[in-house]
């Protein structure tokens, strides 16, 4: 490979990467030049995640939109927008159509009033209750943040109109960029040729034409590409024994096309690479303090049983819970301005661990999961964050086993 092959092998990395991470681009900041590389190598991109991933990239001089759609759609971000938010983020989709260049919290409400109330089998949106307003106003933001609408003051103002709208007064004024508004639905057909929302997706599984083979490794890649952790435990039969046969070729697709690291044990593999993921292990609020506390002290539950259980049943996790408690009053006073104590330490810390793959909820308890060793504290050097360095499986995975080739709708402030 000459110098110059290999600075465009690195160049479409790092645009892989971004994607990844942010599926819509737009030219500013820092993404210019991605942009423009992008655009010299959008024939090489549009095969790379065609054959490996089976994803659309849609490339244009101000836009770069990969068309993601997760292998398993049904997990949801427990921080991301509720089922309520995500059905108005869409309906705010729809009826954007009909704005002009600029629009009103107000009148985005009055449309879906309007077609939810013509569409029956939509829930009616309601703006005198407090709770739709809310709601609204949280997706009118995440299309801030996607740039579909932008506040024509300053951010500080209108975060201040948008406060109002929510405590049922004032109003707030955005421009409309319709053209990225059309690319953010991504689904293999469009809205209004599926006959239900299952079929938004089912192209997607039918293959267009590939073999059974190729879909199952695109299968494979995506869910290696887009969760924090993939366990061979949780993989179809067919996903299973294809990773198994194919391993040396899915990592090298996985490390030539994202110039990364991936970790491989019996249990598992995931991408080792902070940048990557979007569900990195925060390090900078009390719920994740307590995650990292709570992550050790179910290492060292599991640690101490002979034989080894991953199994924890509740009342031994409140006990587990009201330690770290303990812990956490040694040095902060509160968890988001709420008494630390078992319970709140349970609901703030265990749905970080869960989110992250590293724990389950089943029948009577939570299973842990072994990418959980990844964070146990290591003596002397305090909680382990997530460096790069660090094994996922932890020195002593959980359980021990061989290895493979390695290489709620409740109302927050706004």
């Amino acid at each position: 490979m000459t110098a110059q092959s290999r600075e465009a092998a690195f160049e479409r990395s790092q645009i892989i990467r971004a994607l990844l991470v942010h599926p819509l681009l737009h030219r500013r900041g820092r993404h210019i030049r991605t942009l423009d590389l992008a655009r010299r190598h959008q024939a090489e991109l549009r095969r790379w995640f065609d054959h490996h991933i089976g994803w659309q990239l849609h490339v244009e001089r101000d836009r770069l939109r990969l068309f993601k759609i997760p292998e398993a759609p049904g997990r949801r971000d427990i921080e991301g927008p509720t089922a309520r938010q995500s059905a108005l983020y869409c309906l705010l989709l729809a009826v954007l159509e009909d704005c002009g260049r600029q629009t009103v919290i107000s009148e985005l409400a009055g449309k879906l009033t309007a077609v939810t109330a013509t569409h029956t089998a939509l829930r009616r949106f309601d703006a005198t209750v407090h709770r739709e307003r809310f709601d609204l106003v949280a997706m009118v933001r995440l299309l801030c943040r996607h740039g579909v609408l932008t506040p024509t003051g300053e951010a500080g103002t209108a975060r201040e109109q948008e406060k109002e709208y929510v405590a049922g007064s004032g109003d707030a004024l955005y421009d409309v960029d319709h053209r990225t508004a059309s690319l953010m639905l991504a689904a293999p057909v469009a809205p209004a040729q599926a006959g239900g929302p299952d079929e938004l997706i089912d192209t997607l599984g039918a293959g267009q034409g590939r073999t059974a083979d190729e879909m199952t490794r695109q299968a494979l890649m995506r869910r290696l590409v887009d969760e924090p952790v993939v366990y061979l435990d949780d993989l179809p039969g067919e996903q299973r024994d294809y990773f198994l046969a194919h391993v040396e070729e899915l990592l090298a697709a996985l490390r030539l096309g994202l110039d990364t690291r991936v970790e491989v044990r019996a249990e598992g593999a995931a991408i080792i690479d902070e940048e990557l993921t979007d569900l990195e292990f925060p390090m900078t609020s009390a719920p994740s303090f307590a995650a990292l506390v709570l992550a050790d002290r179910l290492c060292s539950e599991v640690d101490s049983r002979s034989p080894r259980r991953t199994f924890v049943p509740h009342p031994r996790l409140l006990e587990l819970t009201a330690e770290v408690a303990a812990d956490l009053l040694k040095v902060i006073t509160s968890i988001n301005g709420h008494p630390i104590d078992a319970i709140r330490v349970k609901e703030v810390a265990l749905p970080i661990l869960i989110r992250l793959g590293l724990a389950e909820h089943i029948s009577g308890g939570i299973r842990i999961r072994p990418g959980l060793a990844r964070y146990r504290a290591q003596p002397g050097l305090g909680a382990r964050k997530g460096a790069e360095n660090l094994m996922l499986f932890g020195a002593h995975d959980l359980p021990s086993s061989p290895t493979l080739p390695s290489e709620d709708d409740s109302d927050e402030p706004l």
